[in-house]
């Protein structure tokens, strides 16, 4: 399946950890606490927490254990490398970005351009923000949640056949939040075609590598950047996050892979949790010796979908760990519920209830969440299924998010009088972190009408002079 370098464990980084506690050293480095609680709670936790001492390597230089264990999660992922990330998929993200404005310069002077799915996670705004790159957004079909954007072969080759200047990149968000996955693989025949880069937000996919089924991970299915969070379906620590380089992407791209880390670096800590390295070494070998279970698990998840729609229930099809309730004005509400009933969810807005579930609920998790529905099924106001289209015509843009970076700015209400005024700030929260409006765009009526579907009752505009 896999072929795997000769280590002596699959787990080097944790080994090393053992080793160090058994020696029992005097700990004359950072941090403070020197592996003790000082609530004596939780004193394999402060235990573990180690900074770059010798032998623990550095993940910006990592030459050692960190950089063997790297290996390991690339043989898993058959990448041509994959990097470690503490700063979750955020950090990944940026330094996705960053290569791809590296790979632009390689032959051109001009700024870089990077088209986007408009469902990009507010992270992209920011490295937009911060590498000055110019955006082109890209809408898809009919939709009725911020979090979609159903882009097909035929409206990026239609935009592409549009466009004056040829972007370096195209950037896009799959699984989506409500679980959507894109075709990929036509998507990325496409940029090929057009010698442009295919960079993907897998934040929430990175189990589906782990699924036995051709062409779910992006990665598979021709991204030639992706970015995972591990922490979101793999039993990794929160802020654990893979950066992907693809065997197939361009050689020019494979030889500024030698910049990685220090693109990484300038968008993270440089003291990364080693709690969390630690927790993605331990998954490695989790997966390993673990190599069915998300695609057992998923047969499961799929019988408690199946028994959910028959109380009544409205589901999206999504990918196969989440489940997506539909409940058009009432998805606020049916988190509650679910709450009082002890179930806690990823997300909800409006009209949509999300859950994530992994192998490592348990079968008296499943079987909670089914009562729970079961329970819920009486109220009718959570079987109603009257989804609206979600109209979101692009706004006009004024500005490129980075012209904006430290305008004059002055924050008023959300109402008629803000039509016409330029938006200079990110505004919405995370999750899901998509923006209805994003700096240098044009507030319309129907921004108006978004930002208060999404409880959001001022903004930031540019100030008046």
């Amino acid at each position: 399946m896999m072929t795997l370098k000769v280590h002596k464990t699959y787990t080097p980084v944790a080994d090393f950890i053992e080793d160090y506690l058994e020696s029992k050293p005097v700990r004359a480095h950072m941090p403070g606490h020197k592996g003790i609680d000082p609530t004596h709670q939780h004193e394999a936790i402060y235990a573990h927490d180690l900074t770059e001492i010798t032998g623990a390597d550095s993940l910006y230089e990592a030459e050692g254990i960190l950089l063997q264990s790297e290996e390991i999660a690339t043989a898993l992922f058959d990448s041509y490398h994959t990097y470690y990330a503490a700063g979750g998929s955020s950090q990944c993200i940026k330094t996705m970005c960053a290569l791809a404005c590296a790979y632009h310069y390689q032959s051109h002077t001009n700024r870089p351009l990077i088209l986007a799915g408009r469902n990009a996670h507010k992270t992209f705004i920011h490295a937009a923000e911060l590498l000055k790159f110019d955006i082109k957004w890209l809408n898809g079909l009919d939709h009725d949640s911020l979090c979609e954007c159903k882009i097909t072969p035929n409206a990026l080759k239609e935009t592409l056949s549009t466009l004056e200047t040829r972007p370096c990149a195209l950037y896009l968000t799959s699984p989506d939040y409500l679980g959507n996955i894109l075709d990929i693989q036509s998507l990325a025949k496409i940029c090929h075609q057009h010698h442009i880069l295919l960079l993907v937000d897998n934040a929430h996919g990175a189990y589906l590598k782990f699924m036995n089924a051709p062409f779910m991970h992006p990665l598979d299915a021709g991204a030639d950047l992706a970015c995972d969070s591990a922490h979101k379906t793999l039993p990794a620590l929160t802020g654990a996050a893979y950066l992907h380089i693809s065997k197939q992407a361009p050689q020019m791209l494979l030889q500024l892979s030698s910049r990685v880390r220090d693109d990484s670096v300038m968008f993270g800590s440089t003291s990364p949790s080693y709690l969390i390295m630690e927790s993605m070494d331990k998954v490695n070998k989790w997966l390993i010796t673990h190599p069915d279970a998300y695609k057992q698990f998923a047969l499961k998840v799929n019988t408690l979908k199946q028994e959910i729609k028959s109380l009544g229930f409205h589901l999206r099809e999504s990918e196969p760990l989440k489940i997506t309730i539909s409940v058009p004005h009432q998805g606020a509400s049916l988190m509650q519920a679910l709450t009082a009933l002890h179930i806690e969810c990823e997300y909800a807005d409006p009209d949509f209830v999300v859950m994530m579930l992994s192998p490592l609920n348990s079968d008296d998790d499943l079987w909670r969440i089914k009562r729970a529905f079961t329970l819920l099924s009486h109220d009718e106001k959570y079987l109603q299924n009257k989804e609206e289209s979600f109209k979101t015509d692009l706004p006009e843009v004024k500005y490129q998010p980075y012209e904006l970076l430290f305008a004059l700015e002055e924050e008023v209400t959300v109402d008629d009088k803000c039509i016409g005024r330029i938006c200079v700030r990110c505004h919405i929260g995370c999750p899901p972190a998509i923006l209805p409006i994003v700096p240098g765009e044009v507030i319309n009526a129907q921004t108006i009408a978004i930002l208060k579907k999404y409880g959001i009752s001022t903004i930031h505009v540019l100030k008046e002079r």
